[in-house]
């Protein structure tokens, strides 16, 4: 298999900033002009943790402006741009099957930083991507800020573009903001990503962003909790805007100059913030320093002299919108995406690459496997999570399941390869042994299935996960986890580096989470709430009665308390059943475990008391008017987004996770009742006929309904389709190749 294109981008589509908008610009610069891309993906070793894809580039595989290259399919392309220097700081630790006419490294970053430290070696650099790629580079500075940086005898064989590779912009996505006159107060506004190295010290901030409530409104998006930490107390007249990818230019729109000032320790190469600012027409004012970037575009000043420029301006009206001409004019000039194709052309001539004659058909990807691996659990809470995010991959991505559930039947119903896994505790094992016997098994999987991705989902991180993954170090793994853990936890949290991405969905409780994962959601990507079905797939009210064969004119009572395999609730349970079948007008259905022995088997104990298996229940929940349930991560988020009013009955065994705290929230701000087997058994009769008064009922409805919601199964689809077909340089594979034995050991070596 093999594809053509006119340019391949290898890039770390991580990057929050400034690269990967540049990136984006530029691809779909290349696609308008007729150029056929693809993107190939690095994990490079500047971001250690779990980013996900940038937005515009994800948007563009989506829409298919670019296509996704399988790092081992070989490729040719006229053009290679790999996109910033660090992502090849290592060697790649797999053969990249590229053909290519010209190499060039985007320098997005000077070599030396401001106070003169070295920031990348670029002849190691130089090296790894002539090795990679068979052919020495040329590097592509994106200023003369980074040219400047740079040594003046190059390595040998490599080569500096005589051009600035200056970052682009599509100027249709930042509309010029028209002459006016300079509001009352004054809006001086500036925009970044949050990080405390984008900000100058506090007094520097004081003049470049005046206190002065009276005269000036000070505009940040890009604010967050580090303002605080940096600054302590901020001043009232400023608008704190949290950072977010989208509605920039309307931003910038509502202001009268544009001020940026960073840390002294922090060099920007270019200064993509302060390009979409000069876009949009604004006075920008600077630090001396960019006036090598920006010339006459914007003006400079230190930050004590910030007012007097602002004061000249607003005596001036006539150069203040001269000034705001200078600005939009750069951007046109010097900057716009309609440059790109002459850009590349010259590029090609001067390699004396030939323009290539890219196909017209697109090489389907080869097949990757994806393991799931999960814990045993005590109901299906893991694995269910698992199959919603593995209904949410590509075909291309094959799922296969490895479970010390007793639901793994679940994942087979659906068509997927699965393996059970025991665990100690059935076994009355050792849990040495057992860790041993779990190592080999996980390496034999890994060692046969090669899967590109390893996705664990569970609260205890065993060693024989760990053990068998430090055999396979290039497979990318990833840790789901949910919250509300409890303290006796803690010691998991430990095994978080064995990961290389940990990913928490969210918690509709999160207020009431204060267990040891709180202190760790800055380290892990955090995703909407997971359900296996989403609401809108249910079945109709209608057809679930009917596949249920309910009857239309009874209250429909679904009772689903878990397996009771470490917290009794047979009392709850025959509570319940006697509570709703007093009332004449309902029917009870009981939601059998589908890790429940059979022996287990429950007995109907009325007419109108029925017994079913049904997995996943949520499917069929339009047919009940009312459901008593456990309050486990699952069961709990698909009652109250499903909108079905709930009684909790939290599972509070000392293992589990604090479903206390979810069905506290759930009662106190409407979105469900709470009763707990240990202190409310007495009262199930009033429980329940308030859970089922029609008021109430349609008050917690209503309440449900009001939430907004996104499956994060989607979130982590994509998360794992993008780490599927990575060039990893994330680690340096020269000193862990050994160490690691690189997956060519025995299984007995274990």
């Amino acid at each position: 298999m093999s594809a053509d294109f006119d340019i391949l981008f290898v890039a770390d589509a991580r990057f929050e900033g400034g690269t990967s908008t540049a990136v984006a610009v530029e691809m779909r610069a290349a696609a308008r002009a007729g150029m056929r891309c693809g993107l190939m993906t690095v994990k490079g070793p500047l971001l250690g943790l779990p980013f996900p894809m940038h937005p515009d580039i994800r948007r563009l595989l989506e829409d298919g402006v670019i296509e996704r290259v399988d790092p081992l399919v070989p490729t040719r392309a006229g053009i290679v741009l790999i996109h910033h220097p660090t992502i090849m700081a290592n060697r790649p630790t797999d053969i990249i099957r590229v053909q290519t006419g010209a190499l060039v490294v985007v320098l997005h970053h000077p070599m030396y930083d401001r106070k003169g430290t070295q920031q990348y070696d670029l002849a190691a650099i130089g090296r790894h991507c002539q090795d990679a790629f068979g052919l020495a580079p040329a590097f592509a500075p994106v200023s003369g800020v980074v040219r400047d940086s740079l040594p003046r005898v190059m390595p040998a064989q490599m080569s500096v573009l005589d051009e600035d590779w200056m970052n682009l912009i599509d100027l249709d996505d930042w509309p010029e903001r028209g002459a006016r006159l300079i509001g009352k107060p004054i809006v001086i506004g500036r925009h970044s990503r949050p990080d405390k190295l984008k900000w100058p010290t506090r007094q520097e901030a004081l003049w470049a962003y005046p206190p002065d409530g009276g005269r000036y409104h000070v505009r940040v998006l890009g604010a967050g909790d580090y303002l605080h930490e940096m600054y302590g107390e901020i001043p009232t007249n400023w608008e704190l805007v949290p950072f977010a990818w989208t509605g920039v230019a309307d931003f910038l729109s509502t202001l009268d100059f544009y001020v940026y000032y960073h840390d002294e320790r922090w060099s920007e190469a270019f200064g993509r913030t302060i390009l979409e600012a000069l876009a949009v027409g604004l006075v920008v004012i600077l630090p001396p320093h960019f006036e090598r970037i920006f010339g006459a575009a914007a003006v400079y000043a230190v930050p004590a002299h910030v007012e007097k420029v602002i004061d000249r301006f607003v005596a001036d009206p006539e150069a203040y919108r001269s000034q705001c001409s200078k600005a939009r004019s750069f951007a046109t000039n010097m900057c716009s995406a309609d440059i790109y194709s002459g850009r590349v052309a010259r590029l090609r001539e001067a390699f004396g690459v030939p323009e290539p004659q890219p196909s017209s058909i697109t090489a389907p990807l080869p097949i990757r496997n994806v393991l799931f691996a999960s814990s045993n659990g005590i109901g299906v809470g893991h694995l269910a999570q698992q199959l919603a995010i593995a209904r949410h991959l590509p075909m291309d991505l094959r799922s296969v399941f490895a479970t010390m559930s007793y639901s793994m039947k679940a994942a087979v119903q659906e068509g997927y390869q699965a393996h059970f896994l025991t665990y100690h505790r059935h076994l009355d094992a050792d849990s040495d042994d057992w860790n041993r016997t779990l190592a080999e098994e996980i390496f034999d999987l890994l060692s046969h299935l090669r899967p590109s991705v390893f996705a664990y989902d569970a609260t205890a991180v065993f060693d024989g996960v760990v053990h068998a993954l430090k055999m396979f170090p290039n497979t990318f793994s990833i840790w789901v986890r949910r919250p509300m853990w409890r303290e006796v936890h803690r010691p998991f949290l430990a095994m978080s580096h064995h990961f290389d991405a940990i990913i928490e969905p969210a918690e509709l409780a999160q207020d009431f989470d204060h267990g040891p994962t709180a202190a760790e959601r800055d380290r892990v990507l955090l995703v909407q709430p997971v359900l296996h079905v989403e609401p809108d797939e249910r079945m109709s009210r209608a057809a679930a009665r009917a596949a249920l064969d309910l009857p239309e004119d009874l209250l429909v009572v679904a009772l689903q308390l878990g397996s009771g395999a470490n917290f009794d609730m047979a009392p709850v349970r025959q509570a319940v059943i006697e509570a709703v079948l007093e009332r004449p007008d309902t029917l009870l259905l009981d939601l059998r475990s589908p890790i429940a022995a059979a022996a287990e088997a429950m007995t109907p104990r009325h007419p109108r008391h029925r017994v079913v298996e049904l997995f996943p229940s949520f499917r069929h929940s339009r047919a009940f008017d009312a459901a008593v349930t456990a309050a486990g991560y699952n069961a709990f988020h698909e009652q109250v987004l499903g909108a079905i009013p709930t009684l909790f009955v939290p599972n509070e065994a000392e293992e589990m996770d604090l479903q206390l705290n979810r069905a506290r929230w759930a009662e106190l701000t409407g979105h469900g009742l709470l009763m707990r087997r240990d202190y409310d058994l007495a009262h199930v009769r009033t429980h329940i006929d308030q859970l089922l008064d029609p008021v109430e009922r349609a008050r917690i409805s209503a309440r449900c309904r009001a939430i907004e919601w996104k499956n994060g199964a989607r979130e982590i689809a994509q998360y794992i389709e993008d780490h599927a077909r990575l060039v990893r340089t994330d680690w340096d594979i020269t000193g862990r190749a050994v160490e690691a034995g690189f997956a060519k050991v025995d299984a007995g070596d274990v």
